[in-house]
């Protein structure tokens, strides 16, 4: 039995990321390691796998590149010296750049929000970022209030912003996006298809 792989995927992740996916042997030894792995509907040994084959659907339409939270066990772990965080933060980057971000990933939502919170004041605006977050998801208004309540009254939560160096950080942001703009203007133009048909590295493809 053959397996028809399309490396396009795999090609674009290793420009944005650096990191070859078909070094994976598929040991599912960050999978074994993940704190998060029994949470989604893949784990990182078959985010791995749909990269090598060029399974979009699967690799970057997947709930688990939302639920990951880079705590880099996966990279720790990896017997190849993959860098497997750093191929979940460009899934997700393909993710945005697509407008394929899952209506069902607070996560993603949160991610914008830091940087826009950054942007904004120089530094992280935690009540900010929490009072927009909340305002996606009505139904978890009142989740956090008690705790708010305890954290506020102890001196843990500051109501008003803290200002960092707004500027420099604006242009640290303008510098880092212009990068990856001319990035991903270079991978969409060598973005070619490229198919072949070799052995799976699994039986029955993502296992």
């Amino acid at each position: 039995m053959t397996t028809t792989i399309d490396a396009t995927l795999a090609r674009r992740v290793n420009r944005g990321s650096g990191e070859n996916a078909y070094k994976c042997y598929q040991c599912k030894k960050c999978s074994t390691g993940c704190p998060v792995a029994g949470f989604g509907d893949l784990h990182p040994a078959q985010i791995m796998r749909a990269v090598q084959l060029g399974a979009v659907e699967a690799a970057v339409d997947s709930r688990f590149i939302w639920l990951c939270t880079g705590c880099e066990t996966c990279t720790t772990r990896c017997p190849q010296g993959i860098d497997i965080a750093a191929i979940m933060d460009e899934l997700r980057m393909i993710a945005r750049e697509e407008h394929r971000v899952r209506s069902d990933a607070p996560f993603a939502n949160i991610l914008k929000l830091n940087y826009d919170s950054f942007r904004r004041w120089g530094r992280l605006y935690e009540v900010e970022l929490l009072a927009l977050d909340k305002a996606t998801r009505l139904s978890s208004l009142t989740d956090d209030v008690v705790m708010g309540i305890r954290m506020f009254l102890k001196g843990k939560i500051n109501p008003l912003p803290t200002f960092g160096d707004r500027a420099q950080m604006k242009r640290m942001t303008d510098v880092a996006d212009r990068i990856n703009r001319d990035k991903r203007a270079v991978s969409r133009a060598m973005d070619l298809p490229d198919t072949a048909s070799l052995p799976p590295a699994s039986p029955g493809g993502v296992r």
